[in-house]
């Protein structure tokens, strides 16, 4: 019963003016938007609890997509998409609503705020919802991810401060290092074992390889040359708008320009502009911006 289109049927009887709505609620699900929403917060809010988020955006992603591989559910029939909508990869678990039930369940208790935790609940359900609306997903896709999401929420959450203790005993500069060799060996493995026949399931690890590899070089050299703590002192407003409009400008632009050189259709091309995006966030901006004053 969950995986029949009648879900999305009933949600657009009961809601037929809501599908402009649901269009833009499901962008807030997608891996871009949290990239943007990272950087902006590692740029202007606090450093390490980004970098802490984006290690368990990475974990979700992952898992997501060897989890869809591994079940090889499709997605309903396209005739049932919303015209405009495009959607690749098999559809269990729900991608979107795997990772907004992590992503939003991380931020929201870490945000210690009763409003940011009740936003976070609601755009949770949402996020799930909007995707069986907009028809790429069976109902039982988006219970699912929920189901995932909740279960590595509690892993991550337990496993937090083991994680950081063990960590804390090597040099920075080999955590790092073993994030590209990680990220390198995940594509390799990917590559040979899994079967690329699905459309964009190769841009879909390659996305999330370039994340791990950029996110490891990024950081060494972030370290090394610019090893920004700060984020702009209260009452220097205009220091945090000049970080976040300049830098996602910038970042927009690298993504636009290595997008015509580097084509989504080739594995390691997607590699290749995913990390160096990363690079531009982690390290490029923060240079550039300690260099401007900001």
């Amino acid at each position: 019963m969950l995986f029949d289109v009648f879900w999305t049927e009933a949600f657009r009887s009961l809601m037929p003016w809501a599908e402009l709505f649901f269009r833009g609620v499901t962008v807030l699900g997608s891996e871009y938007f949290y990239v943007v929403l990272i950087a902006i917060w590692f740029w202007a809010v606090d450093k390490r609890d980004s970098m802490l988020a984006v290690f368990v955006l990475i974990v979700s992603l992952v898992s997501n997509y060897w989890l869809k591989i591994i079940l090889r559910n499709p997605r309903p029939p396209v005739t049932n998409w919303l015209s405009g909508v495009h959607a690749s990869n098999y559809s269990l678990p729900s991608a979107h609503a795997q990772n907004s039930m992590v992503m939003w369940g991380w931020i929201g208790p870490k945000s210690r705020s009763w409003w940011m935790g009740a936003l976070s609940v609601t755009l949770i359900g949402l996020i799930g919802l909007s995707r069986v609306y907009i028809g790429v997903h069976w109902l039982g896709d988006v219970v699912a991810g929920w189901a995932v999401g909740i279960l590595l929420l509690i892993a991550m959450w337990k496993l937090e401060e083991p994680t950081r203790s063990f960590l804390s005993k090597f040099n920075p500069n080999l955590q790092y290092l073993g994030l590209v060799i990680f990220g390198l060996g995940a594509l390799i493995l990917t590559e040979t074992l899994s079967p690329l026949t699905a459309e964009g399931l190769a841009a879909n690890f390659g996305r999330s390889g370039g994340l791990i590899i950029g996110l490891g070089i990024g950081l060494a050299l972030e370290k090394r040359y610019v090893n920004f703590e700060m984020a702009p002192k209260q009452g220097e407003k205009w220091r945090t708008a000049s970080r976040v409009i300049l830098g996602l400008t910038m970042v927009f632009a690298i993504a636009a320009s290595l997008s015509l050189v580097l084509p989504e259709e080739v594995y390691w091309m997607v590699t290749i502009q995913y990390a160096l995006i990363t690079i531009s966030v982690i390290f490029i901006w923060p240079l550039l911006f300690t260099k401007l004053g900001l």
